[in-house]
């Protein structure tokens, strides 16, 4: 449950639907671009209601995006190099 706007300026959503969970995508991140075209998904774990928050940083030619993971209580922190 979070929304972030990445550096690129395309929108990542962190996604824990428990409502509506689909198995194979249980707890993930989701990219799209700012007109709302899907851009790709990433898997954070196998169990639903996993990501709960979501910031994205630039920080010179690095940027980082940290999340939450709910089902193990963990903050983890992703770095790409530009």
């Amino acid at each position: 449950m979070g929304l972030t706007l990445a550096p690129n300026g395309d929108l990542v959503v962190a996604s824990n639907d428990s409502i509506n969970p689909d198995p194979n995508q249980p707890s993930e991140l989701v990219e799209f671009t700012s007109q709302g075209g899907f851009v790709r998904e990433f898997s954070i774990g196998p169990n639903i209601d996993g990501p709960f928050g979501i910031v994205a940083a630039a920080f010179s030619a690095v940027n980082d995006l940290a999340f939450v993971n709910d089902n193990n209580n963990t903050l983890s922190i992703w770095r790409f190099a530009e």
